[in-house]
Parts: C-alpha cells; sequence; structure tokens
C-alpha cells in the first residue's frame, strides 16, 4: 500500500486552506450583521440606529427623551424594533 505525502504546498491543502479561510469570513460578515427576530421583530442597537439615521448618539437619546422614537430597555441596554424606525421613517418623509 502506498501513502501519499500531504503537507501545506500540496494542492489539496492549499484548497482546504482557502475553503476554510472564506468559511471564516463569511462567519465574522454573518455574526457581524445577523439581528435575532424576537416575536418576529428585528430589534436594533442603539449604534445600528444612529447608522441607519445618521444621527449622533446624543440625539438619538434626545429622540428617546422627546419620545419621538420608541425603545424597548431590557437589563440596561436599550433596543429599537426595525419595524418602528420604518413607521417613523415613513411618516416623516417629505416630497
Amino acid at each position: 500500500m502506498e501513502y501519499e505525502t500531504i503537507n501545506k504546498e500540496t494542492l489539496e491543502m492549499k484548497q482546504l486552506i482557502s475553503g476554510i479561510q472564506e468559511i471564516s469570513r463569511c462567519l465574522r460578515e454573518i455574526a457581524q450583521t445577523h439581528r435575532p427576530l424576537f416575536g418576529g421583530e428585528i430589534y436594533l442597537t442603539g449604534r445600528d440606529v444612529c447608522e441607519r439615521l445618521f444621527v449622533s448618539p446624543r440625539t438619538l437619546q434626545d429622540y428617546r427623551d422627546k419620545e419621538i422614537i420608541p425603545y424597548t430597555k431590557i437589563a440596561g441596554k436599550i433596543l429599537y424594533r426595525l419595524s418602528d424606525i420604518n413607521q417613523l421613517l415613513q411618516e416623516n418623509h417629505r416630497r
């Protein structure tokens, strides 16, 4: 029985390493963009909302204080429903 030596220079190993790197990249991307659903709703963090609305964290806090934007606070963490953000944008859209 003949055995073939596989090392990091063989084509098979290069393909395997490349595949693992691609899977790793995809998983990192998914981890950064995935938002779990709670009761069919997608919840966003303050950072996500600031990026979507192009506002600062302080402005977002003002919106909360003035009850312009609804939010949920769980164990000190503030979350925003994506549907509420979309509704806010639609209600304030001007042509």
